[in-house]
């Protein structure tokens, strides 16, 4: 019988190749021969071969657990020439019929990959047909959601590992675009990997120039976009908006000035449409799609020129990994970032949003219980578990990762709009104390991704390099042509707002960097200056109190003679506003409301 390494070139022939790219190789000879494999390789990279080709060498059946539907789709469809039948998948946006027969063909042993989203592992149709299959190997994608250092807490992510191997899976194979070697330790740990082969082929995107501006609104906004996108080589674009209502926006005032066809997507379009949208930007009938960050993840489309961020994700990473769908071609492609003012309130507030309180982590212990069966296995609505936790569905989710953490319980892959566990301990004042730590942990960790973000957005030093420093890549930040607009004026679009690199004057906006302890201590202050204020204070002259204004009328009503006078103004007016804000919804201040409202304690 011929080694593994025989095999190679039939199989890459199938796939219409004549050698591999950086990475691949390791990643697949590691795979033929029966070990565990962790890559982390960059968006384009050709991630997808790493496992479609030993998947295809196998008896058995290779299950991919990918939370993109886009990317299973995309890539049953690509897979029809080089292994006809053999593939499939099972989703909640295919019909219920579709999902039956994918999952009778895997237990009958026609199917060779099974593309599977991780909430389906709550399926007991799927579960038992999967237990019925020769499994050959798991293969976890975007595995840094498995990670507790990667991105937020993902409860269908929690026990992928324990899953697999529930399932039969000797061997598993796990792959990541973004990921630091802490965060790619966790993964390894989290996933039970057995002496993996670990692959980091490098996260430099040669052909990819940077670019980062600070705009002052949104007319400051759409004119660099119109810049960015008027020359038809600038297209095919993805464009990531913060919101829904801002793809439709942003899409409308395009489509108006450059007359070409472009389309908003998000969750909110029925499936057909998003599928229709999508069609058209893959066959390139629809040149520019304004988007969430929901589209483009695994949609394999090779010439996009330019990605743009209207709204500044909320890590390094994630703004990494959207700008790495430009450019898989390997030809001259641009990212660019648009940041305004408001996105750090906005961060600000998401961060405070996702802050969780003893009483919560009891009032959602408590709703479980009562949900309960005999068993201690408990489903209820993502929507009463978001109103346990004060009404907010980023707490609610936070809260359910740090009480997992603790060893209260134990979530259950589940349907969106669901939230199921099994209650595996009680919130004592140990459990309690746990839970509070990995809180803590968590807050300090968004802060800190506030930081290496806006570090990014205000940099003046190359933004090549500091994106390779962040993931700890030694290699030489190398570009094939323009590299970013710190180290190449010519690509910041004329007229561009003061705030990009290139039209910074020296000794421009120093960087700010914003704390926990910043905000808590804020709070504590606000609530010391409204005690203390004389005449009494409404929202604006409170945010002027903290960051030190030099106004007539404060210094007149001797204000600025409070203890806590300047104490903040290392901090925007948009921060502290929203501390103010954040602090008035939690209930420690109150409006008096009327035309000129005031605050005051509450009660």
């Amino acid at each position: 019988m011929s080694g593994p390494d025989d095999r190679i070139p039939a199989l890459l022939a199938r796939f219409g190749h004549t050698g591999f790219r950086p990475g691949q190789e390791a990643a697949v000879t590691a795979a033929l021969a029966g070990r565990d494999v962790l890559a982390v390789m960059p968006t384009g990279a050709g991630k997808s071969l790493c496992y479609q080709l030993p998947a295809l060498a196998s008896e058995g059946l290779t299950l991919v657990v990918s939370p993109l539907v886009a990317l299973m789709d995309d890539q049953i469809s690509s897979l029809q020439h080089v292994a006809p039948g053999e593939v499939a998948a099972v989703h909640g946006l295919r019909d219920p019929e579709e999902n039956d027969y994918a999952l009778e063909q895997a237990a009958e042993g026609k199917l060779r990959l099974l593309y599977l989203a991780p909430e389906r592992l709550a399926n007991a149709r799927a579960t038992s047909a999967l237990k019925a299959c020769k499994l050959e190997r798991v293969v976890v994608d975007e595995a840094h959601c498995v990670s507790s250092w990667g991105h937020d807490f993902r409860p269908d992510y929690f026990r992928l590992g324990e899953a697999a191997r529930r399932l039969g899976a000797d061997r598993i194979s796990a792959f990541t675009a973004t990921a630091t070697d802490q965060v790619t330790e966790d993964i390894a740990r989290r996933l039970g990997l057995s002496e993996p082969e670990v692959i980091r082929t490098g996260f430099n995107r040669p052909n990819i120039s940077l670019t980062a501006m600070t705009c002052q609104g949104r007319p400051d906004e759409d004119a660099c976009l119109k810049q960015l996108l008027e020359a038809p080589q600038s297209r095919p674009a993805i464009i990531y908006a913060g919101t829904r209502k801002q793809t439709g926006e942003v899409a409308k005032m395009l489509k108006k000035h450059l007359g070409v066809r472009v389309e908003a997507y998000h969750a909110g379009l029925e499936r057909k449409s998003r599928g229709e949208i999508q069609r058209r930007f893959m066959g390139g009938e629809t040149e520019i799609v304004v988007a969430t960050n929901a589209f483009g993840m695994g949609v394999d489309k090779a010439d996009v020129r330019t990605v743009v961020h209207v709204a500044v994700p909320g890590s390094l990473e994630a703004l990494y990994q959207e700008a790495g769908r430009g450019g898989r071609d390997g030809l001259p492609s641009r990212a660019v970032l648009l940041a305004e003012p408001r996105d750090r309130s906005l961060h600000v507030h998401f961060i405070k949003s996702a802050t969780v309180e003893d009483d919560q982590l009891k009032s959602l212990v408590r709703l479980l219980r009562e949900a309960a069966d005999d068993r201690g296995l408990a489903k209820i609505t993502a929507r009463s578990a978001a109103g346990a936790c004060g009404g907010g569905s980023e707490r609610a989710t936070a809260a359910l990762g740090h009480l997992a953490f603790a060893g209260v319980l134990t979530p259950i892959p589940s349907p969106p709009g669901e939230v199921s566990v099994r209650l595996s301990g009680e919130l004592d004042e140990a459990a309690l104390a746990r839970s509070r730590a990995a809180a803590r942990d968590a807050e300090k960790l968004r802060w800190r991704r506030y930081n290496e973000v806006w570090g990014y957005v205000d940099g003046e030093t190359c933004r090549r390099q500091a994106v390779l420093d962040h993931f700890g890549d030694k290699r030489e930040a190398v570009s094939e042509g323009p590299c970013c607009d710190v180290c190449d004026k010519s690509l910041v679009p004329k007229g561009a707002p003061a705030g990009a690199a290139g039209t910074r004057a020296k000794g421009g906006p120093r960087r700010v960097v914003v704390s926990a302890e910043d905000v808590d201590g804020l709070e504590a202050a606000l609530l010391a200056t409204v005690r203390d204020a004389t005449p009494t204070v409404g929202r604006t002259r409170l945010v002027e109190i903290m960051r030190g204004s030099q106004s007539k009328s404060l210094l007149s009503s001797g204000q600025d003679g409070l203890e806590h006078y300047g104490e903040y103004s290392h901090l925007s007016k948009d921060i502290v506003l929203t501390v103010v804000d954040d602090t008035i919804t939690a209930g420690r201040l109150v409006s008096t409301g009327g035309s000129y409202p005031k605050l005051k304690l509450a009660a």
